[in-house]
C-alpha cells in the first residue's frame, strides 16, 4: 500500500504539470496545444495502452509448470 501512494504522489502532480506544458501558450513557455487537443490525445494514448495490455496479456505473470 506504501508502495501505491508514494507512486501516486509522485506521478500525479509531474503529470498535471507535463499536460499544463503542453496546454498553456508560448508566451508563457509551453507548446500552445490547448486543453481540448491535449485532454484528448492523453484519452486516447491512456486508453490504447490499457487496451494492447488487456489484449497482449504482457502485464500477467505466468506461474511455471514443476
Amino acid at each position: 500500500m506504501a508502495a501505491f501512494w508514494a507512486a501516486h504522489v509522485i506521478t500525479r502532480p509531474l503529470g498535471a504539470s507535463v499536460a499544463d506544458w503542453m496546454a498553456v501558450g508560448r508566451g508563457r513557455g509551453g507548446l500552445a496545444l490547448g486543453l481540448g487537443p491535449v485532454t484528448l490525445s492523453w484519452t486516447v494514448a491512456i486508453f490504447g495502452f490499457v487496451g494492447y495490455l488487456a489484449v497482449s496479456r504482457k502485464d500477467v505473470q505466468h506461474d511455471p509448470m514443476p
